[in-house]
């Protein structure tokens, strides 16, 4: 047994951020438009809407950007805020506009402009206006203490979590999701900004899709839920995709439950792809509405009904792998998952404790249309987490055991990013405990992640002799020795890393590059074993990993 007690410095500061006031009721719509207009963007030069990794994603997975990429024409826009709607929301891939509107009985005005096709009720409410308010700002953590661990891994407290799915080899050999971009959506990431655990995580964007929504002020939800894919805090806490690039994205709002979040988390999925996110995370799900008239029923968990579902399938087709939390209503009346996780094509995701027994919350299938969900379980009972005041601490719920799969998925993508994601997504699933005999419960399983390492080691091309590329070149100088050379030297050799992996997925050696260069010996051992090794090079900005006959 050993305790590990870490004290920091609390520091409180003021900020300034707007509260909000009531204006008093309004209410919000979903406009069916009959199409886009006369946009002002064409397919043919994509760059103007989309960016280049958006552009590049879609390319390696076989995507065409076709029309539903384009924008709404800007008319539309003007032409509904001249008849008196607001716009708040829209989809380009649906057609939609979001309209808010302080007199419901105006929707008539809009739904009588010729390019309107129908209107939906999606949410009433008081209007807010932001005033100033204070927020603490947390500049470094409280204590913690490591209790009842016999033996201190690099993971901590989350050791549980990884050897639940026999994740060792992959992190060994030094994946960590470096290149894959994560997107996570989520209600509000409540000071990850000053939470010291987040620094060495490079975040490349926050942004709201709620009106008057702050991003890292309304919740914490998203602050947990991230936490469980990035934190870095070696011997206590591990995320599971650590060297990702991540987007923090809010689409919920936490005053109240309506559809209407459902069009924040479409427009959240859109800028996704739009910006090229290769994966991404929803802890969010809906069944229930504070106007009971909107709720789902059971029968509408099919995969065609809800727009979330409809968009996270559309994510997909775009290139996109989405993971989600198939809910906590298991021991509650509804006891089925919620949208989105009944869409076909997104990888639904329970919750189990680090045994492996399922957590009597966890959302249960069958869909609608008798189709598997969950798809696989992963740790959502005691899920290692950091909240918003800093502290590692315990939290329970499907948002949480979604959000380490979905880690888990990115740095397996991250061993070869030209594969295609309907394969990692098979890998996935396949690698699955119960994958021979799924049930409505526990899905495919707990997926085992060194099984799933070896299949994906095993989608990358054989090479014969040599390799180049910017990073570096690699060239079997005879039948034992590689010789490696950098060809990047932005940064000092001793930042770039050469591990040596063999075809089950095993490190085999681990060493920084030399001034000049490097030369890997194979032993008969190895050789005998395999027919082929894998060169893992690893630099500060980028990863590669190349395969050699031997």
């Amino acid at each position: 047994m050993k305790r590990t007690t870490l004290t920091l410095l609390l520091l409180i500061s003021i900020v300034l951020v707007h509260a909000q006031q009531s204006l008093g009721q309004s209410y919000k719509f979903r406009l069916y438009l009959k199409d886009k207009g006369n946009s002002e963007y064409n397919i043919n030069e994509p760059e103007k809407f989309l960016s280049q990794k958006a552009i590049d994603r879609k390319s390696r997975q076989g995507v065409a950007i076709d029309e539903t990429d384009l924008p709404i024409s800007s008319d539309y826009f003007s032409l509904i805020t001249a008849a008196g709607g607001k716009i708040v929301s829209h989809s380009k891939w649906f057609n939609t506009l979001v309209v808010q509107l302080s007199d419901s009985s105006r929707i008539d005005d809009l739904t009588n402009l010729s390019f309107v096709e129908s209107a939906k009720y999606i949410w009433r409410g008081e209007d807010r206006v932001k005033g100033l308010i204070t927020r603490p700002r947390l500049h470094a953590t409280t204590s913690i203490e490591i209790n009842d661990i016999d033996s201190i891994s690099i993971n901590g407290l989350a050791e549980s979590q990884f050897a639940l799915h026999n994740a060792y080899n992959l992190y060994k050999a030094g994946y960590s999701g470096r290149g894959i971009n994560i997107g996570v959506i989520d209600a509000g990431f409540t000071n990850v900004d000053v939470i010291p655990y987040f620094i060495s995580n490079n975040i490349v964007e926050y942004k709201s899709f709620v009106p008057d929504g702050e991003v890292l002020v309304d919740s914490d939800h998203g602050t947990r839920v991230f936490s469980t894919i990035s934190a870095v805090v070696p011997g206590q806490m591990m995320g599971s995709s650590t060297s990702a690039n991540f987007y923090l994205l809010h689409s919920e709002d936490v005053s109240s439950e309506f559809p209407v979040e459902e069009d924040y988390w479409v427009r959240a999925v859109e800028y996704a792809d739009s910006v090229g996110v290769d994966v991404i995370n929803s802890s969010l799900g809906y069944s229930k509405f504070d106007d009971n008239e909107l709720n789902y029923s059971h029968a509408e968990l099919d995969g065609r009904t809800s727009i979330m579902t409809l968009a996270a399938d559309m994510a997909f087709d775009k290139g996109m792998i989405i993971v989600t939390s198939a809910g906590n209503e298991g021991s509650k009346e509804w006891q089925k998952i919620s949208v989105p996780g009944d869409a076909t094509k997104a990888l639904t995701v329970g919750a189990v404790n680090s045994d492996g027994t399922i957590a009597s919350f966890s959302s249960k299938g069958y869909t609608a249309d008798n189709r598997i969900k969950p798809d696989v379980v992963s740790v959502g009972q005691g899920t290692i987490t950091i909240g918003q005041n800093g502290k590692i601490g315990t939290a329970n719920g499907t948002s949480f055991s979604s959000p380490f799969m979905a880690g888990l998925v990115a740095t397996l993508w991250s061993v070869n990013p030209e594969m295609d994601r309907s394969e990692l997504i098979n890998i996935i699933k396949e690698s699955g405990d119960r994958y021979h005999n799924p049930d409505s419960v526990y899905g495919n399983g707990i997926t085992d992640i060194d099984a799933a390492l070896k299949r994906v080691l095993g989608t990358i091309p054989v090479l014969d002799s040599g390799y180049e590329d910017d990073l570096f070149s690699v060239n079997k100088t005879d039948d034992n020795n590689f010789e490696i050379e950098l060809i990047d030297t932005k940064f000092n050799a001793l930042n770039y890393i050469i591990n040596i992996v063999d075809e089950s997925g095993a490190l085999i050696s681990r060493q920084t590059a030399s001034e000049e260069k490097t030369n890997i010996l194979i032993g008969d051992g190895l050789r005998e074993n395999n027919g082929s090794i894998f060169v893992v090079l690893t630099a500060p900005h980028a990863q590669k990993t190349v395969r050699f006959k031997i």
